[in-house]
């Protein structure tokens, strides 16, 4: 068995782990401001999973976490909660890929199991970005007129989503077709 294409797809899957951490860290999910804003009076929001900014045009940032989560959205809770569980999913394969590649390098099974897992916690990352995405894409039923655009936490979490696919899908096939 080439360990080279073994150890790629490990490699980029760690990589979509480690894009679902940094995804999972940063604090603009999706962005809201006004489409012109001449005045200084109405400010831009950056929305992430534990807090939000509020840039006040005039050079400062206002940091908030959110004080309760009862408050919070349905679907702001499931979509942390889905964050959450894709990051600590995607630790178990890391364990158990380290663990049959050191002390049961014969069993292929174990290996694949590990691309299988990869894959599960790619389909959740998905879920959750694709969820922002299509919230962000819809109209706010408000006055002023304000656009809401996607932030970088998106884009690391599409990133993290086809290294975590395409890491464990290279795990799984390439593993079962050794078995």
């Amino acid at each position: 068995m080439d360990r080279r294409v073994e150890l790629t797809g490990f490699l980029l899957a760690v990589l979509g782990w480690i894009c679902t951490i940094v995804t999972w860290q940063m604090p603009m999910w999706y962005v809201t401001g006004t489409v012109d804003n001449n005045t200084d009076t109405l400010a831009l929001y950056w929305n992430g999973v534990w807090l939000n900014w509020q840039d006040l045009s005039k050079g400062s940032l206002h940091c908030n976490f959110y004080m309760s989560l009862l408050s919070l959205a349905d679907h702001f809770r499931s979509r942390r909660a889905l964050v959450i569980s894709s990051m600590a999913i995607g630790t178990l394969p890391v364990l158990i890929y380290l663990t049959g590649l050191l002390k049961f390098p014969q069993w292929v099974l174990i290996k694949a199991t590990a691309g299988l897992v990869y894959v599960i916690s790619g389909l959740l990352l998905l879920i959750v970005v694709s969820w922002t995405t299509h919230i962000t894409q819809g109209s706010l039923d408000i006055d002023i007129q304000l656009t809401t655009e996607w932030g970088p936490a998106l884009f690391s979490g599409w990133i993290g989503t086809v290294l975590l696919l395409v890491g464990g899908g290279i795990l799984c096939i390439y593993c079962c077709t050794y078995l």
